[in-house]
């Protein structure tokens, strides 16, 4: 047993290694582009991007539906048999996307506020929705198979592409509608090179039936509706602000969320990594595992929150106006060891199929931000949504604890 935990604890590092460098090299690219677009362009297209970015990350969220923590829970077997899951994965998403970019497009056309500047050009970012999900879907097949070289080979060329196409936007033809297609073919590469990767799979590839996919997003169902009410209380916010807080505010707070997002990534990439070795371990097991990845995320999220606070005021030398984004990133930093801890407690409390108990947890946290942010940030603007992200966190955590005892696990 000792010698089976440390063969995987060797492939979760490894795997982990592969993420973070990925990411490494994704996330320079990224902030190459977001710090070209504050440089370059007024701060208000940047808080239009926000607004636009913001409900995009809501629909790869929606069509991610926790279909591909099923898919590796249930990826076993002949590898027929494992093909027929990843196929059913694919078609799922491809009908989830078609309805989730009908639902945000119309969701936006009845936005007030601040979104009048992106109704006529956002179905621009939404298609990028549908290229998501083929890039998304290809993950599982990695992820069940630890081979997430390929997930980095794809993230680095459709990054890389998205920042030369946006460098080109900016010094060529600065619109918003640009910015937003130069991003939607970064997402269209990556789809294309998934697609690649899996062609000795998907070849000869068949259909599945619909009452199939049914079945496939009702199984789903539970985790889905999980990772939706969580990317709704971390959007919510952001949603909130454009409508009542100016396009440059909104800018702001966002380019000071996208450095927090990048730490936010650490505890996703390891528990990426984690969630396939859970599977075939005793439940001393799992638990041994689970317990040593929140003692050590706990520590790094300390770490992480020190560093974000103490480079904060870097942020200054971008450009004279960004005590804003100085202010709501050390805000945010705050958070992070909880955040750390609440991952690892969220992914083994899934393990245990304990995922509707987990869901009146974050659709509780989701409610409370939305309506905290509607009635602070009218008056307070983006610093109080920084410190509700930090209570909403929070309220997600103690839930989380409350049923990890109640459950003994």
């Amino acid at each position: 047993m000792i010698r089976t935990i440390s063969t995987k604890n060797q492939k979760i590092v490894l795997n982990t290694f592969v993420q973070l460098l990925t990411k490494a090299v994704s996330v320079i690219l990224t902030f190459a582009t977001s710090l070209l677009i504050i440089s370059r362009l007024d701060s208000s297209v940047f808080g239009d991007l926000t607004k636009a970015f913001a409900l995009t990350a809501v629909g790869f969220t929606a069509i991610d539906f926790g279909l591909n923590a099923h898919s590796v829970r249930y990826m076993a077997g002949s590898l027929a048999q494992q093909r027929q899951i990843l196929l059913e994965t694919i078609f799922a998403r491809l009908f989830l996307s078609i309805v989730v970019i009908l639902v945000i497009n119309i969701f936006v056309l009845i936005l007030p506020g601040g979104y009048a500047g992106i109704k006529a050009v956002y179905w621009v970012s939404s298609l990028s929705v549908l290229f998501q999900g083929l890039y998304t879907s290809s993950n599982a097949w990695f992820q069940r198979r630890l081979e997430y070289w390929k997930t980095g080979v794809i993230t680095v060329l459709g990054t890389g592409l998205g920042t030369i196409l946006t460098y080109l936007v900016i010094t060529r033809s600065p619109s918003l509608q640009n910015l937003l297609l130069a991003s939607t073919l970064g997402y269209i590469t990556m789809a294309i090179f998934s697609l690649f990767f899996l062609r000795p799979i998907l070849s000869p590839l068949s259909s599945v039936p619909f009452p199939r996919l049914m079945r496939v997003l009702k199984s789903s169902l539970p985790l889905g509706l999980i990772l939706i009410a969580s990317i709704i209380s971390s959007k919510i916010d952001t949603v909130i602000l454009g409508i009542f807080r100016p396009s440059y505010e909104v800018g702001q707070y966002g380019f000071a969320y996208r450095i927090f997002d990048v730490a936010l990534t650490l505890p996703t990439f390891v528990m990426n990594a984690v969630y396939p070795s859970l599977i075939g371990l005793t439940k001393r097991g799992k638990t041994a595992l689970i317990n040593k990845s929140s003692t050590t995320l706990l520590v790094l999220g300390f770490f992480a929150a020190l560093a974000l606070i103490s480079s904060a005021p870097f942020l200054s030398h971008l450009r004279g106006e960004m005590s804003l984004s100085i202010k709501t990133l050390q805000i945010l930093a705050l958070s992070l060891p909880i955040f750390y801890l609440t991952s690892p407690l969220m992914w083994g409390l899934i393990e245990q199929k304990l995922e509707r108990q987990i869901l009146v947890v974050y659709a509780f946290a989701a409610i409370f931000n939305g309506l905290s942010n509607y009635l602070f940030v009218p008056l307070f603007g983006s610093p109080a949504s920084a410190v509700l992200t930090i209570a909403t966190e929070t309220i997600i955590l103690t839930g989380l604890v409350t049923i990890k005892k109640r459950a003994h696990v």
